[in-house]
């Protein structure tokens, strides 16, 4: 039959997201995927949505935390002194989330702004995006650019 999200969670399925083979990261764009590919093979929105109380970007986000938790052996979700902080803050000043709150923002972030509203990335505790740009991308660009041209010569 028909692959449906909605029977799968329903059911405890679990699921996660990240980077593969892939070289687009957008997290947003893979949680947009996976509503619309629903969306299109049911003819229906907002499928995906389990609790009255909150809304399709909230089910994926929240969904794919806990399988993505799951995943990495992780039980709980804080701030604990001694654990490593990996942390991602949006972009408040971002069109496609003014004046958003709570559910709202999520919504924006995956259905509207994706990667672009990614303002800050920490990644146990280090800083390694700051105004949506990798704090060492000049040099990252740099060696990509000169090892795409020996593998292009």
């Amino acid at each position: 039959g028909v692959f449906r999200a909605q029977d799968y969670l329903g059911a405890q399925g679990h699921f996660g997201i990240g980077s593969d083979s892939n070289v687009l990261l957008d997290p947003a764009e893979e949680l947009r995927q996976l509503e619309y590919s629903q969306r299109i093979t049911h003819h229906a929105r907002n499928i995906l949505v389990t609790a009255a109380d909150h809304s399709t970007g909230r089910t994926l986000f929240d969904a794919a935390l806990r399988g993505g938790m799951r995943a990495l052996g992780v039980t709980a979700v804080g701030f604990t002194a001694g654990a490593p902080a990996d942390i991602v803050s949006l972009d408040g000043a971002h069109a496609a989330l003014a004046a958003r709150q709570h559910d709202a923002m999520l919504d924006s972030w995956i259905f509207a702004a994706g990667r672009t509203a990614i303002d800050c990335v920490w990644r146990r505790g280090n800083k390694l995006v700051s105004g949506g740009r990798h704090v060492q991308r000049a040099g990252i660009a740099a060696r990509y650019a000169k090892t795409l041209q020996g593998l292009l010569a």
